[in-house]
């Protein structure tokens, strides 16, 4: 068992990062953060209307200045875009947590108004393939994977307060 000041979540869009992270803050003690949503916030646009007004190169750079920042910070359960594992300081945030499932799960999980949000389900095709590019990666900067399928909030929360102090 390790000491973890701050525990991120990464994962492929839908997979339950906000609402791991969210009740896992409330568990631990600690402040509950969204990548997403202070970008949203920064810009008061949606993650698809920055998508759309300035391009998602211009997110992920923003996405990059996030990570710089949050590598300063101690007390965080911190819910990440399904794109934040290619920040190049991942590791230096905190403990990973991947919470892994499969495409199709995700697909069946998401309302047509949560595919919506995120501009990078639209073309479902897209997706997948984004989705298998991706699995490598969340898998090489995971501390810990946890397969979400059919996994409820409490045994989650269980199975990781059980790894981290």
């Amino acid at each position: 068992m390790e000491k973890v000041d701050n525990i991120l979540f990464i994962g492929f869009m839908g997979c339950g990062k906000s609402t791991l992270a969210r009740a896992f803050a409330r568990e631990s003690g600690r402040v509950f953060m969204d990548s997403d949503a202070l970008i949203e916030m920064q810009f008061h646009l949606s993650v698809g209307e920055i998508f759309a007004k300035f391009g998602e190169e211009f997110f992920r750079k923003e996405e990059q200045k996030m990570a710089d920042f949050l590598t300063h910070t101690k007390g965080i359960s911190l819910a990440t875009g399904g794109g934040f594992v290619n920040v190049k300081n991942l590791n230096k945030i905190g403990f990973c947590v991947y919470l892994r499932a499969g495409f199709d799960f995700l697909k069946e999980r998401l309302s047509e108004k949560e595919k919506a949000k995120r501009p990078l389900f639209l073309d479902e095709e897209k997706a997948r393939r984004l989705y298998h590019a991706r699995l490598a990666l969340y898998e090489e900067k995971a501390d810990l994977i946890l397969e979400t399928e059919n996994q409820n909030l409490e045994s989650l929360i269980k199975e990781l307060k059980k790894r981290i102090k």
